[in-house]
């Protein structure tokens, strides 16, 4: 006999549906016998998806001599992981776009990203998991999005109170809506049709860890834990959390081989940030997460965690990576308008 499910709180009737298309991809990506034909139809149903993908084929990233302009073509040279990356990402962007208006709850979707990225960073290094992960990362936090976009008023104002009083953003949503975002995550997810892993990661990321299995929930709540570590956490958390305590709940041999360090890890994190980000006028405005104290290398030395002596240099906060990459922008612009200036004066002569 099938459990009955327990009816929502009023407070999420008015969380809006997750763009369908995006859902319905999803379950289609988790079929081990999906045909590339299918989910480009997918995809070019939805004519934001297709853009995003477009783009991203024809990006420097592959390395194209013509650009790709087929859907069906875009996913075949993407391939199906990657396509799924690139349509969750956007589907979950879009779906909070118009509420990320102020740097609190910008920082919600920053959190969302890095933990993507350092989720799928982490399930290269153990060697599975590698087709979920990234999307599993980007999904996990989607009743807080759900939240945001239903009350974003009601939702900064919680944040900025939890940071202020350095107390449990959980206990402040549960008291501000009658349920916290991992309980709304698990709600929303089984609503919208939602594969079961991404139901399990949503409701549980933040319970405590069980056995030594490296399960999908193990591998995002690590993912999770390290973007707060390395300064993308969404309130400062009551116990700083540090990057090897979090790394620790991995086998020793996938940490052994998670040898990035904090600076390729921001810089991989900022990129995803930028690539989707929501107005490129706001990009240099967007405040930063800030360096956490607790924050240590990830890179782990061969030697068993508990037996390591390891003198810690910490690279600098997000923001040199993005000022970085501003001024190389700026020089490059500057040097083609010199160029064009040069030969249009040769020319007059």
């Amino acid at each position: 006999m099938q459990a009955t499910k327990s009816p929502a709180p009023a407070v999420l009737e008015k969380v809006p549906p997750f763009p369908p298309v995006a859902a319905k991809l999803l379950g289609v990506l988790a079929r081990a016998d999906v045909e590339v034909r299918e989910v480009a139809q997918l995809i070019g149903s939805d004519a934001t998806f297709t853009a995003r993908l477009l783009r991203c084929v024809n990006s420097y990233e592959f390395g194209l001599t013509s650009p790709v302009t087929n859907v069906q073509q875009a996913v075949a040279l993407a391939g199906l992981d990657r396509t799924r990356q690139i349509t969750m990402t956007q589907a979950a962007a879009v779906y909070a776009q118009g509420a990320l208006r102020t740097g609190e709850l910008r920082r919600c979707w920053q959190h969302s990203i890095a933990t993507a990225v350092l989720a799928d960073e982490i399930a290269q290094a153990c060697g599975v998991f590698t087709d979920a992960a990234f999307t599993a990362g980007i999904m996990h936090d989607i009743g807080r999005l759900g939240l945001l976009v239903a009350y974003p008023d009601r939702y900064e104002r919680i944040i900025r109170d939890a940071a202020a009083q350095c107390l449990d953003l959980l206990d402040f949503e549960q008291e501000e809506f009658g349920v916290n975002h991992t309980e709304a995550g698990r709600y929303l997810a089984e609503k919208w049709g939602l594969p079961e892993d991404l139901r399990t990661v949503a409701g549980r990321h933040h319970d405590p860890s069980e056995g030594a299995e490296l399960d999908l929930l193990r591998l995002v709540r690590v993912a999770c834990r390290l973007a707060d570590s390395l300064g993308y956490d969404v309130t400062r958390p009551l116990v700083p959390t540090n990057a090897k305590a979090a790394l620790k709940e991995l086998p020793l041999a996938a940490r052994q081989r998670f040898r990035k360090s904090p600076e390729q890890l921001r810089a991989l994190i900022e990129k995803q940030i930028l690539e989707f980000s929501f107005d490129p006028t706001q990009i240099a405005l967007d405040p930063l997460p800030e360096q956490n104290i607790a924050d240590e290398t990830t890179a782990v030395d061969e030697a068993p965690v508990e037996e390591q002596s390891v003198e810690i240099e910490l690279p600098g906060p997000p923001s040199e990576v993005r000022s970085h990459s501003i001024v190389l922008t700026v020089a490059w612009t500057v040097a083609v308008i010199a160029g064009l200036a040069a030969l249009l004066l040769w020319k007059l002569r």
